[in-house]
Order: C-alpha cells, then sequence, then structure tokens
C-alpha cells in the first residue's frame, strides 16, 4: 500500500519516520464487514504502528480478537452499549447509514471514535466522537486528518484535546 499525502503530513507532524512490523490484512476486514474501509485510515494502519496520539487518542488495528482481522469484535463492548434499546441520534453498523468504530480516547471525558459509514464512498465518511459523557460531535474529516488537527491543537472539540506534556505519537509495537 502506497503512502498517502495526508500520513505524510501526520509523519511528519509527529515525527514518525518508522514503518509497522504487523501489516493488518485489509482483505479479511473488508470481508467481515462487507464495506471498504476508507484509504486513509488503511494507510495509516500499514504506516503506523498500532499507537496513542497526543495522549488520548488510541488507534488499535484490527486483530485476533474475536475473528481475524474483524473490527467490530475489537469494539464489540461499545457495539453492544450502542444496541442496548436506548435512543442515540445514529444507527449502528450493520444499518447504513451507520456507525463503525475505529479508535477509542481517554482524555478528558474518554469515548469513541466512528465513521459514520454508507454505502458511498468510505473516503467521504465523517468521523463521529461519542464521548463517555454521553455528547456526540461530527467532523467533516477522515480519520487521518482528524489525527493531524488533535495533534496540532486544532480539533474543534468539547470531547478531545490533546493531553498536556504528551507526545505527539507513541508507537505500542514491541
Amino acid at each position: 500500500m502506497t503512502r498517502s499525502a495526508a500520513v505524510d503530513v501526520l509523519a511528519d507532524v509527529v515525527g514518525w519516520s518508522g514503518a509497522s512490523k504487523w501489516k493488518p490484512d485489509w482483505q479479511v476486514t473488508e470481508r467481515l464487514l462487507g464495506l471498504r474501509l476508507p484509504e486513509d485510515y488503511k494507510t495509516l494502519l500499514s504506516t503506523f504502528p498500532v499507537g496513542k496520539y497526543a495522549g488520548t487518542v488510541l488507534v488499535n488495528a484490527p486483530t485476533v480478537t474475536g475473528k481475524e482481522g474483524d473490527l467490530l469484535a475489537l469494539f464489540g463492548e461499545v457495539m453492544r452499549d450502542l444496541n442496548d434499546g436506548e435512543k442515540y441520534p445514529y444507527a449502528t453498523f450493520p444499518k447504513l447509514p451507520g456507525l463503525i468504530p475505529w479508535a477509542g480516547f481517554t482524555h478528558p471525558m474518554g469515548g469513541t471514535l466512528f465513521w459514520l459509514a454508507d454505502q458511498g464512498d468510505p473516503n467521504e465518511w465523517p468521523v463521529v466522537a461519542w464521548g463517555a459523557d454521553g455528547n456526540w460531535e461530527e467532523y467533516d474529516i477522515g480519520a487521518v486528518a482528524f489525527l493531524i488537527a488533535l495533534v496540532r491543537g486544532k480539533l474543534p472539540s468539547k470531547l478531545l484535546k490533546p493531553k498536556p506534556g504528551k507526545p505527539a505519537y507513541v508507537s505500542y509495537e514491541d
């Protein structure tokens, strides 16, 4: 997978020049979902190891948790919470448009980051944040642009802020 301009910008912003040793099997992940995932996300996790951005956002790749390459199993508890019968402002996958989780965050309130997926171009899916306090925010940008704005301290959010004194990126590989 070739690097994208957005991933190159993120690498420059966080000072990353390495490579991920573990490459996700996107064919398996997308087959299990029945949808293509955004290219920026796939390029991100093919370039950066699993890690934390701005001391708050943990981006995990699809793993052997649940099923091989199953992104939804990685966020199983979150998906169960969203399907508990309460009313939420968004439907959850497999309904479309519906939420598909791709990262979690811990500061200041904690919560989950999703795409609002539909049957259109996955590269156009907006990012949605669900805070532990029950608040929601929607951003008309993709995952990598979201991370760039976060680490630069330019994300217009009440739910997510860079954690003071923490590095822009920390790899969890090895």
